[in-house]
Parts: C-alpha cells; structure tokens; sequence
C-alpha cells in the first residue's frame, strides 16, 4: 500500500549512507544547526533535524533556482511525518519487530562496500531510529485512517464510463530487426527474406544482425506510436503483419524490420483495466483521508515554524509569517 505523505525507500536507503563523521562536517565548519527551526506539540527539531531531512531527498537535486520551492515543499512534508508519528506514538502504535528487521537488514546489504563487510558495528542508532518511525506512521495509517478504506467494483465501472478516453489503447506493434553495417549485406539478406517469404529471419537475425536483440531472433518487442524514433516508426506502422521494411539507414548502420504482430487502437474494455482503475482510486482515497487526517491534527495540536532561523526562504502557505499553522 502506498501513502502520500510517508518517507520514501530510497530516501531511507539514502540517508543509510551518510556516516556521523559526515553529519558533523557542519560542525566543524562552525554552522550553528543547534538551532531551533520547527516546534511541534512542545518538542524542538533543530536545523540540524530538517537539514538531516532533506539530505536524503535532496541527494541527486541539483536545480538551485527550484531549491526554496522544494525546501518549503519538504518543509511541510517535515511537519506532517512528525504530527503523524506523534499521534502514532500517543496511540501507543509499535512497528513490526520482523519488518524493522528485515528493513535494516536489506539496508545493510545495499550499503555494503566491495572494499570490507558491513561495519562490525552495525547501522547506527540513528538511521534505525528514523526507519523504526518510518514503519510506526505505516502501521499507524493501517490501523486507523486508512482501516476501512476500500473501493467498490461500482465504483470503478462508475470511474471507467465518465473517463473512457483514458482508456483507448493506441496503435501496438510486435517488431523484430536485423542490422548490419554493409549496405549490400543488408541487400543480400533482404534478398534471402524474400526466397524463402520472410519465415527465416530469426534466423537470419541471429546469425548476420549486430544489435543486442540478435539473440532473441532480432525481437525487439512491443511498441505504441511515439514510442520508436520518427523516422523509424513511419517505417514500421506502414507495415503489415509478416511484412518486412525496405532497408533503413541510420546512424548505426542498416535495418530491416519485420512487422510479428499489429494490435489496431481501440477502445480498453472495464475488464481489461479494472485493477487499474481501482488502484488508482485506491489510492486518491488513501491521499485524501491521510491529507484531512493531517489536517485535523494540524488543528489539535500546536505547530510552530521558527522562519527566521531556516536557511531557505519558506515560499508556502501552510504557515503564517508569524511560524504558525495558517487557518
């Protein structure tokens, strides 16, 4: 089950490598992170707390003109995990022992290095503290917002009848290729093709073509209009199934396609997409009770945005100027 305001895997994964020596290089550079920035229900996070936040979520963002915009956004994500995990933590919630386990578990492995083992010492305390959170607003979620939650088949045949326009499946072809680099090479197999009607060029395509799916028979599997580059796609869509293309020269030499297989566009039936269609109201439901779950608590309990102690400019509107919620 998916949820929209949970910590990501690979956020977790990410945060897995990032050691306490490196967690301290702002300290070492005199950074004051001690610094209130959040207090929620009484408790203080420190600069050091957010920033630890967007370390992992940040990893591969290199957009500088976006960073306040994304920094606010996460800001606000900062605030629903904690007024979440608190209701969690007030409800007495506990992750699964197994999960929590395995989780760190699988992220020992990712996070081993070819030069040694695991350190002898284990993830830290930290990191296990934060995937143990992560899990405990899961469990949370499962157990209370989201118990009930459930989609009837009416319902989505309901979805399927007002959005059947997404659901019209485009043109679909099954190609194969040969490819070569001699023009009269390609010829010659073109000529070869046509002796024995087309039914030889798997074979063909294992033995002459030079593209990685030679030894699949040259199948290069399943493609809808906008899929193939231009050039290539008015080739092959003008094709008839067991047809095969005129020689087409690119930059990697010469092709020639065999059209398998050609599904015309037409309209999806309820049958074919129903387990679509339910998991995407699914989840549009999940996201709308956890959203007015976190609204609720946003009300309840006292959320306090220090503004002038973050290193970004807070561009949302969750918060007022004076660090509160916004009405």
């Amino acid at each position: 089950m998916r949820f929209a305001y949970l910590v990501a895997t690979q956020a977790i994964l990410a945060l897995a490598g990032c050691s306490l020596a490196e967690r301290a290089r702002s300290v070492l550079r005199g950074e004051d992170n001690g610094t209130a920035a959040v207090v929620i229900a009484g408790k203080v996070f420190t600069k050091s707390d957010l920033q630890r936040f967007f370390d992992g979520r940040l990893s591969d963002f290199r957009d500088t003109e976006k960073a306040d915009r994304v920094k606010s956004n996460l800001l606000e994500t900062f605030v629903e995990e904690k007024l979440l995990l608190l209701r969690a933590e007030r409800l007495k919630v506990e992750p699964n022992p197994q999960l929590l386990q395995s989780t760190m578990a699988r992220i020992a492995v990712e996070n081993w290095k070819p030069a040694g083992p695991p350190s002898a010492t284990g993830p830290d305390a930290e990191l296990e503290r934060s995937v143990a959170e992560n899990l405990k607003i899961k469990q949370y979620l499962r157990d209370y917002p989201l118990r009930n939650v459930t989609v009837s088949e009416a319902e989505c045949e309901e979805y399927y009848r007002q959005h059947l326009e997404d659901y019209v499946r485009n043109d679909v072809v099954h190609v194969r290729e040969i490819l070569v680099d001699d023009h009269g090479q390609a010829e010659e197999i073109l000529s070869s093709l046509k002796q024995q009607k087309n039914k030889n060029f798997g074979e063909l395509a294992r033995v002459y073509s030079k593209a990685p799916s030679a030894a699949d028979g040259g199948d290069l599997g399943i493609f809808q209009k906008g899929d193939l580059p231009e050039n290539l796609e008015k080739v092959v869509f003008r094709l008839a199934p067991t047809m095969v293309s005129p020689i087409v020269q690119t930059r990697y030499g010469y092709h020639i396609f065999l059209l398998e297989e050609k599904i015309l566009a037409h309209q999806q039936q309820f049958y074919e997409v129903k387990d679509e269609v339910q998991e995407k109201l699914l989840l549009q439901r999940e996201r709308d009770l956890i959203a007015r779950e976190v609204d609720s608590l946003m009300k309840q309990i006292p959320v306090e945005i220090r503004l002038e102690n973050l290193d970004f400019k807070y561009l949302g509107n969750r918060f007022s100027a004076g660090g509160g919620a916004s009405p």
